[in-house]
């Protein structure tokens, strides 16, 4: 018996053939069986229930690749802390390789779990390595082994789970072959709702999908989404599962199903990995599991999902908080990029008060599909690696003296640099290593901090694995400098959930040239995010309202109506980008940003730094809405929006506020006259008490206006 607590209250359990990993919030185990590990618990400490039926006699995992007839010869445990490069809080790492006969030959498969200090999920993923390579893992740890040998069970299921199905549906009581859990539920009366996502944002604007049902014995359901949560309708508490993947629109399986109900065994279908990624002797990780307990209420479940992220990708202020500007949003592509183009640029930003310049596409030698200089159906969009192998240098003619005048006038005026660059997809992303060299050069002769990644095709797990490989040795060798924008726009690409942690979501490519930029699209798409995302993941942009106004005729909604700081504000929660060429701004448009971006500037970090949830009405540009940050039990900052409505007052329930307290609220910039800005400064404080529902009212006398508040509560 092997017990051993690591960091904290994180802990592993051994006694015989059964496994318990934990913490204070949260324990799961597992038995291990000739068929492989089978799950017995999930409990939930703090609320005592206990998830999972005793009696489950169903394998934890199932491969296609797999063999039916594989037999599990031994399994040892390894386990260390680690903190993924620094990206993460450190958590204790359980590795369980899982050796198999499989078919006469030796198949690996690595278990991985991950428990966080004091955080009630535990996560986990596979890693199969075929053949006698080893892993490349590299970990320091203690290791105990655990052997068996038991009878093999014939089937997958006790007859406690198996279905109450007539003759003529048996066939439809059959478990799937691709699933990464197996979670057989002990409640019946739960309530379950599914949370399905989008990306690829250039032709989709309606990011979330949603629903929701009850359990029933009988029931074969398949469900397509990232998130999925079951709630006692009877008890306390919920459970929460993520697959850790790219959206539907992204998965590697099309047509697969995410989470399938078989009665009450809910199972979380689609590893992505196929055998033909098996076959180069490398390495490939599947798409990892999030299981997790909450309190079974609304905003205990957005709790979880914010703990979740912020362990993943732990809040430092000064690496995540800030305001961008990228010249392309003004459509000029890289037809305007040269040395003397960039230095009045930077000047521009660095009056507005912006924090980071981006430069994108064009800054390089080689010519992409997206240039103004690709000839018709010409220019690269991977392959960067072919030809002279100079694609990656910087463009002789456009910038003659190389990048180092931008770098110097960049530290001048105390700004950070950003790049486009593009991974090579070709063959599955075989040249990551020659990726990692480029962006690890450009960092250390150019000073640049975030990589925009752009062209982001993956069509394999291989690809993928690799993709990633990529990003951690970026962040292992610059000590976590380089933050990656990852551009979700297009294309088949990691989504939400699929390990992004190494950077900001890119979340959108938004056009007046188009006619396909409204500030409430854009408000709209943070505020349905925001339950899932923390705000400092997500970079959204604002545009230059004043151009093309012809393009939207006699819309009442185009963005000049709402005008340029209103443009900002709606995004002020995020990693605001301003997408557009700074120098195109006219004088009033640059003083009005000015100002406000002045008052907004200094409490943007610790804003970013709070749990941020959305408020009121669903943007419609016909709404009250707006945003809240909650930094503790007391404070936090609220951003009221009036968008075109009728009613100049509005009553909102607020998330964690006691409905009896009064606030006592700061005001930091309001406006109510379009590009009219009132900064207060913190000099204008006011006591706000909620109504007879325990919701505040809020007034504001004109549409498309705003008023950012620091709030506390005072009783």
């Amino acid at each position: 018996m092997l017990k051993s607590k690591w960091i904290q209250d994180c802990y592993i359990q051994i006694e015989g053939s059964k496994l318990k990993v934990g913490n204070a919030a949260i324990e799961r185990s597992w038995a291990f069986e000739e068929r492989g590990p089978i799950s017995k618990s999930i409990y939930d400490k703090k609320n005592q229930v206990e998830w999972l039926s005793q009696t489950n006699e169903t394998t934890m995992f199932q491969f296609p690749w797999l063999s039916p007839s594989a037999k599990l010869t031994n399994a040892s445990v390894t386990a260390c802390v680690e903190d993924d490069y620094g990206i993460s809080k450190p958590y204790l790492r359980t590795d369980v390789d899982l050796a198999y006969d499989h078919i006469g030959e030796r198949l690996s498969v690595r278990l991985t779990l991950k428990v966080y200090p004091g955080s009630s999920f535990i996560r986990h993923e596979y890693s199969v390595l075929a053949g006698n390579a080893e892993s490349a893992t590299e970990i320091e740890a203690s290791t105990s082994f655990l052997a068996w040998i038991q009878p093999d069970r014939q089937g997958l299921s006790s007859k406690e789970d198996e279905l109450q199905l007539d003759d003529n549906n048996k066939e439809r009581g059959r478990v799937g072959g691709d699933y990464c859990d197996l979670l057989p539920i002990q409640h019946l009366h739960c309530r379950w709702a599914c949370v399905g996502f989008r990306d690829q944002t250039d032709t989709h604007n309606n990011l979330i999908s949603k629903e929701s049902g009850l359990l029933y014995v009988n029931e074969q359901l398949s469900l397509r989404g990232n998130l999925l949560t079951l709630q006692s309708t009877l008890g306390a508490g919920g459970l929460m599962i993520v697959k850790e993947g790219p959206t539907p629109l992204g998965d590697l399986q099309p047509g697969c199903t995410d989470f399938y109900f078989h009665g009450k065994r809910l199972s979380v279908q689609g590893s992505g990995i196929k055998q033909a990624d098996l076959t180069t002797g490398e390495t490939v990780t599947s798409y990892g599991t999030m299981v997790g307990v909450f309190d079974g209420d609304t905003f205990s479940e957005h709790r979880l999902m914010h703990d979740y992220h912020r362990n993943l990708r732990y809040y430092k202020p000064e690496r995540d908080s800030f305001l961008m500007s990228n010249t392309w949003g003004d459509r000029s592509k890289d037809g305007a990029l040269h040395e003397g183009f960039l230095l009045v640029e930077l000047q521009a930003a660095s009056n507005l008060g912006l924090t980071l310049l981006q430069i994108d596409d064009g800054w390089q030698k080689g010519v992409t599909c997206n240039s103004v200089n690709a000839s018709p159906g010409g220019g690269l969009w991977s392959h960067y690696y072919s030809g002279d192998g100079q694609f990656w240098h910087v463009h002789p003619e456009r910038f003659p003296n190389g990048l180092s005048p931008i770098v110097e006038a960049a530290a001048a005026k105390r700004i950070q640099l950003g790049l486009w660059f593009s991974p090579d997809s070709s063959d599955d992303y075989v040249n990551w290593e020659k990726d990692v060299n480029t962006l690890l050069e450009l960092h250390k002769e150019h000073h640049i901090v975030a990589f925009k990644l752009d062209g982001i095709d993956i069509h394999s797990k291989l690809g993928e694995t690799r993709l990633l490989m990529m990003m951690r040795q970026v962040v292992k060798a610059t000590g976590g400098q380089v933050v990656f924008n990852i551009d979700a726009t297009a294309q088949t690409r990691l989504g939400y959930m699929g390990q992004t942690q190494y950077g900001i979501i890119f979340l959108e490519n938004r056009y007046t040239d188009w006619g396909n930029y409204y500030p409430h699209w854009t408000l709209r798409n943070l505020w349905t995010l925001l339950p899932y995302l923390p705000a400092d993941r997500l970079q959204m942009e604002f545009l230059n309202v004043e151009r093309n106004q012809d393009k939207y005729t006699d819309d009442p909604l185009a963005p000049f109506h709402s005008g340029q700081v209103y443009a900002l504000m709606v995004v002020a929660f995020t990693n605001s980008l301003a997408w557009m060429e700074t120098t195109g701004l006219t004088t009033s448009q640059s003083d009005v940003l000015s100002r406000a971006i002045e008052a907004v500037k200094p409490h943007h970090p610790v804003i970013l730094g709070g749990h941020v949830l959305p408020l009121g009405e669903e943007p419609s540009g016909a709404s009250w809405t707006g945003l809240q940050s909650i930094l503790d039990e007391q404070n936090g900052y609220l951003l009221i929006i009036r968008e075109k409505h009728k009613q100049s007052d509005y009553a909102m329930q607020l998330w964690g506020v006691e409905p009896s307290s009064t606030l006592c609220l700061t005001e930091i910039i309001r406006m109510e006259e379009k590009d009219v800005v009132i900064s207060n400064q913190g000099q204008k404080q006011v006591q706000l008490k909620p109504d007879a529902r325990g919701h505040y009212p809020f007034m504001l006398s004109a549409p498309f206006s705003f008023v950012l508040y620091r709030y506390q509560q005072v009783e």
